[in-house]
């Protein structure tokens, strides 16, 4: 019985009316209820599609706070995101934005003790022309081969910079390595360009 309970599938439609009766929480997002908060949409949107994850702006602006619904950089799950953003009904004190947007500027990461700043990350980049996407090295400045907390830092700095929508659409092979004084690597900041060239 509680398999079934998880398992069972929800709508656009459903999901939104849920949180259409809970959105006054997640405008206030009182420090001491995040956690039960976030768990309960978590659960919701998973019961949508699993692969669905979701951020709120920390800043309130014009009377609105932005709710991102991000696939996580996971391609196969792009529709989905698409699909309940387009659903999405008109809200007060939301607005509703697919998929992390990018910053395109000078920025530093924090994801638990890792600290990324766009000045210690260079890259290379060679065009595949017949998927019209660029295949790229990523050179950061103390990082740890393996270490999985540089590579999710590193990705949330892509997101951040180009936006995940494009990540995902316009980068091929990522590989990370650490930053050696490559001479022909390139500032992180002028990847922004390239993307926007294809």
């Amino acid at each position: 019985m509680l398999k079934n309970l998880f398992k069972k599938k929800i709508t656009e439609k459903e999901f939104w009316s849920w949180f259409t009766k809970n959105s006054e929480d997640y405008f206030q997002l009182e420090e001491n209820n995040y956690d039960l908060l976030f768990n309960k949409l978590g659960l919701q949107l998973s019961k949508y599609n699993k692969d669905l994850t979701f951020e709120f702006s920390v800043e309130i602006n014009q009377g609105k706070r932005e709710f991102i619904i991000s696939a996580e950089g996971m391609i196969s799950a792009f529709p989905a995101v698409i699909k309940l953003v387009e659903e999405a009904p008109t809200l007060e004190k939301f607005d509703v934005v697919a998929f992390r947007q990018r910053q395109d500027r000078e920025q530093e990461i924090y994801f638990e003790d890792i600290i990324l700043n766009t000045k210690d990350i260079f890259f290379m980049h060679r065009e595949d022309k017949q998927m019209n996407r660029l295949d790229i090295v990523i050179y950061i400045r103390g990082y740890i081969k393996g270490n999985d907390k540089f590579i999710a830092a590193a990705f949330i700095m892509l997101d951040s910079l180009i936006g995940e929508y494009d990540v995902g659409v316009k980068l091929g092979e990522i590989n990370l390595e650490p930053y050696q004084e490559e001479k022909e690597a390139q500032p992180i900041l002028n990847l922004v360009s390239l993307v926007d060239k294809l």
